[in-house]
């Protein structure tokens, strides 16, 4: 057989574009044709995401639930004696641990959607899901106590002092980010008891 009798090689048909939508926004398929509803997952993985989404949907309504309690109350203390000690109870406080775990939770939520739709959900991460609300809450107390104390030097009139209102919409947020956060709080820790390369 010679060069001359191999037949050419037939050029690649050119893949057609995704078409743009409305404003110019890519019309995500996922990859699939019209019509193709069935999902990619197996069963035993769907079971797996649906107690994910009870779960997180349960704590999102406790955590609203919560956060509307807390922060009806947010101005009043509870103080219980034992003994000789007195415990007072903040609601304020429990309203911003409340009302953080209620953005961490948005955004577990959030990352469960994007991760199942986008093929990359996987069961090592679950942890990672379920801890985040209690991670956003516990940063979310901790920053408005930064801001409190006024260690921030951007403090605005947006600071715990000013009413409950803006001290929730930023315990949400500082919830909804608490990865970033967590880098601020590294940076804020640093400033203050230094690096371990220096000490």
């Amino acid at each position: 057989m010679t060069a001359d009798d191999v037949p050419p090689t037939p050029a690649a048909e050119p893949t057609a574009p995704m078409k743009p939508t409305f404003g110019g926004v890519q019309d995500y398929t996922d990859g699939r044709k019209p019509w193709q509803w069935e999902s990619k997952y197996p069963l035993e993985a769907r079971r797996e995401m649906n107690v994910e989404t009870y779960t997180l949907i349960f704590m999102l309504v406790i955590s609203i639930l919560g956060a509307g309690i807390c922060l009806g109350l947010a101005d009043q203390n509870i103080s219980i004696s034992l003994g000789n000690a007195k415990l007072s109870i903040s609601f304020r406080l429990l309203a911003i641990f409340c009302t953080g775990s209620v953005g961490g939770i948005t955004f577990s939520i959030k990352w469960l959607i994007h991760s199942v739709a986008k093929g990359k959900w996987h069961l090592d991460r679950r942890y990672w899901r379920l801890m985040t609300p209690a991670i956003g809450g516990a940063y979310a107390c901790v920053v408005m106590t930064l801001f409190a104390s006024g260690m921030f030097a951007a403090q605005t009139a947006a600071a715990p002092a000013s009413g409950i209102a803006p001290t929730a919409a930023l315990a949400f947020l500082v919830g909804y980010f608490s990865d970033g956060v967590s880098g601020l709080l590294s940076n804020i820790a640093n400033a203050v008891f230094g690096t371990l390369e220096k000490k």
